[in-house]
């Protein structure tokens, strides 16, 4: 684990207003969420924040107290000084912890039924891990449903159809593996002689141990290096397991994704690539949108091929050998390229699945599951992205009285132009304007009034100039004439 990833940002941002944190592995993450923060994923960064509607006191409260559970763990918090603390929380193992508990166990077991045992805590039918997790979807949905909104009852139907149809399926082939291990009654070749190697081993150590002096170090031969390429622990193969190279059982990988590509509803075309060096694998899944499956598979997993369907509309979507199984495969969208990073705020990524080595079940899966959830974020990415697009300045008609006639400068829209002749304007093709005859000076006003207001309608603003009076060149002022003496005249 990199040093920086113990190392986290919590402050009130200056420009939303949001208390935002920034930084930290999985464990703290959690932390920020067990304490009420939301995740916040997007396809350049990863933050998290308190949820909206909060008033300031309980968001000082909330984030003080995730800056005492994170340090109570040594992670290194830099915060705002309303939200730092001396206090420091226990900290208990979640529910979590438990259920990888049983991991361990099955990755530490050496025989079938050690692997079943830990596998019935999750198949058993009545308390078991994965019953309980449909109670949770089913009870989740049942809360949605009585919200009353409008996405509401959808919403509860997505989480049915995962319980239904997604839970079952993995509840019943793990029942399946569960039984079939449990009749084996077998040792797992490898890992019993390892137990065996390493035992002998640690014995022999104990035994042959002598308490060390400064000879010793002077004596002791250096590591050998390695010249290859250096990787990170998480993506180095360890010699209890050991990189997997393509073999007669791996899926063929070009042939499903042509497969795949006839089956998918609209046009698409498939692209194979195999991978020459590790490094390979992370230039075109750069833009994979996917937080879950694939972007584990990608950071924790040496791939050495992949392929990339592309429809018609420019929608690409990643497919790749799921590891470590060799029935299944995991598909997931590509993000749109060509769209301002901002506009991806706050849109949930539309995670990829895992598909059957069955053309037609998987391209099922992926039009019913995938795409509408890659839809979605789509067009709330497209929604974002105009608005953070700059509004062009509207369209401008000059309105100016030349002698007794006014001028309209032409439009470019027809339905501008069209306003225009129905309000009485003539063009003059000499000077490229529209002329309003001022005959009837208050037809003519009337006439002006009534384009603005249609033009207005449009968009497309009007202005109008009248120009100032300026007396002739080489002239004296004209003096107004005296009024006249009133008359003395008698009327008859």
């Amino acid at each position: 684990m990199a040093l920086a990833d113990r190392y986290l940002t919590l402050h009130r941002d200056v420009h939303s207003g949001e208390v935002l944190a920034r930084g930290g592995d999985p464990e703290a993450h959690s932390i920020l969420q067990r304490t009420g923060f939301v995740p916040v994923v997007r396809v350049h960064e990863h933050y998290h924040r308190l949820p909206t509607g909060l008033d300031e006191a309980e968001e000082e409260r909330l984030a003080v107290r995730a800056a005492a559970r994170l340090r109570a763990v040594k992670y290194g918090v830099d915060c705002d000084e309303a939200f730092d603390t001396g206090q420091r929380e226990a900290h208990h193992l979640p529910l979590g912890a438990s259920v990888a508990h049983q991991a361990e166990r099955i990755r530490q077991a050496t025989t079938t039924e050690e692997v079943a045992d830990a596998l019935t805590e999750f198949t058993a039918s009545h308390d078991g891990v994965l019953a309980a997790l449909d109670d949770v979807l089913t009870a989740t949905a049942e809360f949605y449903q009585g919200l009353g909104g409008a996405a509401d009852a959808a919403t509860a139907g997505r989480l049915r159809y995962l319980a239904e149809s997604r839970l079952d399926v993995i509840r019943s082939d793990l029942a399946h593996v569960r039984a079939e291990l449990a009749d084996r009654h077998e040792a797992h070749p490898q890992r019993s002689v390892q137990r065996r190697s390493r035992t002998g081993r640690a014995g022999s150590l104990r035994r042959l141990r002598l308490p060390a002096t400064a000879t010793d170090h002077h004596h002791a031969q250096p590591a050998a290096r390695s010249s290859g390429p250096r990787r990170t622990a998480a993506l180095t193969p360890t010699p209890e397991e050991p990189m997997h190279h393509p073999t007669p059982d791996t899926p063929d990988l070009a042939s499903f994704a042509i497969a795949l590509a006839e089956e998918l509803p609209g046009r698409w075309t498939s692209e194979h690539h195999t991978h020459e060096q590790y490094l390979d694998q992370f230039a075109r899944a750069e833009h994979v949108w996917d937080l879950d499956l694939i972007a584990h598979a990608i950071a924790q997993h040496v791939l050495e091929q992949d392929a990339v369907l592309t429809r018609d509309d420019g929608t690409r979507l990643y497919v790749i050998a799921r590891p470590r199984s060799g029935e299944e495969f995991l598909v997931g969208a590509i993000a749109p390229e060509g769209i301002d990073p901002e506009a991806f705020r706050n849109v949930r990524e539309p995670d990829g699945i895992a598909v059957p080595d069955d053309p037609v079940q998987a391209a099922e899966d992926i039009a019913t599951d995938l795409l509408p959830r890659y839809d979605k974020a789509l067009a709330q990415v497209r929604d974002n992205a105009d608005r953070l697009a700059p509004t062009p300045a509207p369209e401008l008609v000059v309105i100016t009285l030349s002698g007794r006639d006014f001028h309209v400068t032409k439009p470019e829209r027809a339905d501008a132009v069209q306003i225009l002749t129905d309000n009485g304007c003539v063009y003059d093709k000499d000077q490229d304007v529209f002329v309003l005859p001022g005959e009837d000076t208050a037809a003519q006003a009337q006439a002006i009034q009534n384009a603005a207001a249609q033009l207005d309608r449009l968009g497309i603003g009007v202005s109008v100039r009248l120009p100032q009076a300026k007396p002739a060149l080489d002239t004296a002022a004209v003096a107004a004439p005296a009024p006249a003496a009133p008359s003395t005249a008698r009327s008859r």
